[in-house]
């Protein structure tokens, strides 16, 4: 099973406890905040939010349609 979120406030070792669990096999999070100091699992992935952020920003710069980026035309 892999899990999802977009903000990681993994608190009071909530990572490590959804890490342990042997049927989660992947944690998938963005980097909108920053991870707790200790927060450390191989199940672990945080994606960028970079890419999405620059890409709106020149949108905007250039007149374009940002609803473009999440598939509304």
């Amino acid at each position: 099973m892999r899990i999802a979120c977009t903000h990681g406030l993994f608190a009071d070792g909530a990572l490590d406890r959804i890490a342990a669990a042997p049927e989660v096999t992947e944690i998938v999070c963005t980097n909108t905040v920053p991870m707790p100091g200790g927060a450390k699992t191989d199940k672990l992935t945080v994606l960028s939010v970079a890419p999405a952020l620059a890409e709106a920003i020149r949108r905007i710069h250039l007149g374009e349609s940002v609803s473009a980026l999440f598939g509304q035309h």
